[in-house]
């Protein structure tokens, strides 16, 4: 580990096995040693966002479980914008990630927005497709056999959704990079998103579990906000 550690800190390019182990490594450190994760997230957090997209949770407590707790709870989002943060109303175990300045700005500048704009939908629109009832299927177009690097990662965490069913990598963006990592509408039981690593840009497919044109603007709607702090607007 100390090599890709090395190759990292020198920001020398990492292949996808040596980007899986760091993420893996990285993993351990989070669940079984928070000041040596923390430490590892100071180094190396910002070189994996910049040259891989890889975003890592600054703590066992993420965005993710955030946005999921405030919608178990609409009425404690309303109670936010009218009064000061009371972090007795949150879990303990959020108390750290909240207590930051970043998870404040979080909090306030992207979760919030995104909610409100969400609870202001006709709630047939909140709908998302049903779980997969089978193993998520991954494939990669032929002309990216090696699975350019933290593609993997990213369709690893997006596979954690379980309307996903399949992953498909579609080609390479002609001309310069994307200036934002999005994603789109194609058809009821389809998206489309784009990733960007420090080399280029490669367009994928999302194939949903169901043919919802109101299912599948909702799931984008989740995974722009999840993964990028975006509100999508179909």
């Amino acid at each position: 580990m100390r090599t890709v550690l090395r190759k990292l800190s020198r920001q020398q390019v990492l292949n996808h096995e040596e980007l899986d182990r760091l993420m893996e490594y990285g993993g351990g450190l989070r669940a079984g040693s928070p000041p040596s994760y923390e430490l590892f997230y100071e180094r190396y957090a910002a070189i994996l966002y910049h040259d891989y997209n890889v975003h890592l949770p600054r703590s066992n407590y993420s965005v993710d479980d955030l946005y999921d707790f405030l919608l178990a709870h609409p009425e404690l989002a309303r109670h936010l914008r009218a009064k000061p943060l009371d972090m007795a109303m949150f879990p303990v175990e959020s108390h750290d990630y909240l207590g930051s300045a970043q998870g404040l700005d979080i909090l306030y500048n992207t979760v919030l927005p995104a909610l409100e704009y969400i609870q202001s939908l006709d709630p047939k629109s909140r709908d998302l497709p049903r779980p997969r009832l089978s193993e998520l299927v991954i494939k990669y177009e032929s002309g990216n056999p090696l699975k350019e690097t933290g593609l993997k990662t990213h369709f690893n965490r997006l596979g954690t959704y379980t309307f996903i069913s399949r992953l498909q990598s579609v080609r390479y963006l002609r001309g310069t990079k994307a200036s934002q990592d999005r994603i789109d509408v194609v058809a009821g039981d389809l998206l489309g998103g784009i990733f960007t690593n420090k080399a280029k840009s490669i367009y994928y497919y999302i194939y949903l579990t169901e043919n919802d044109r109101g299912k599948a603007s909702h799931a984008c709607r989740v995974l722009n906000r999840d993964l990028y702090g975006l509100i999508y607007e179909d």
